[in-house]
């Protein structure tokens, strides 16, 4: 096997790994939001951001993160995603943070398949999170924008279903 056809192989089948965990993970996300408890522990002074009073993190991961601007999407920036009840708090690479709050949505789009979650807030500037973990942002936001019965019947969230 040639050394380029070997680390394409090998590439493809981390980010199999990677898909099946993140799945795996979003599904537990799931039985923890009807629980009402995360399962990881999240400190925000060692993420360096300040929470509300009663808000809950359930994930922190990485995420790439576009706007649509005057009709065409922005070159994507990575950052870190801090999950919680109340909203996304994203650290750009730059060192910027932004706040997405689930209240403020007015339209949402999750296409599992294509690895991305559209946010519209009504600004029209729509905000696309892609990355294999936006499945737990999927999970998150379907939860906080229409009822946590909903991770049950919403129909994007079907391929995390058994």
């Amino acid at each position: 096997m040639r050394p380029k056809h070997k680390a394409a192989v090998l590439a493809e089948q981390q980010l199999a790994r990677e898909r099946t965990e993140a799945s795996h993970d979003a599904r537990a996300l799931a039985l923890e939001l009807a629980r009402g408890e995360p399962s990881t522990r999240f400190d925000p002074m060692m993420a360096g951001v300040v929470l509300q009073p009663g808000e809950t993190v359930y994930r922190h991961v990485p995420l790439w993160i576009r706007v649509l601007q005057g009709g065409n999407w922005a070159e994507a920036s990575h950052a870190e995603v801090v999950v919680s009840d109340m909203r996304m708090l994203c650290r750009f690479t730059t060192g910027h943070l932004a706040s997405l709050w689930w209240t403020g949505i007015v339209g949402l789009n999750v296409d599992l398949a294509a690895e991305h979650i559209v946010l519209d807030f009504g600004d029209g500037q729509p905000v696309c999170m892609s990355g294999v973990q936006v499945r737990a942002v999927a999970v998150v936001g379907i939860a906080a924008s229409y009822g946590r019965e909903a991770m049950l019947t919403h129909p994007s969230l079907a391929p995390l279903r058994f």
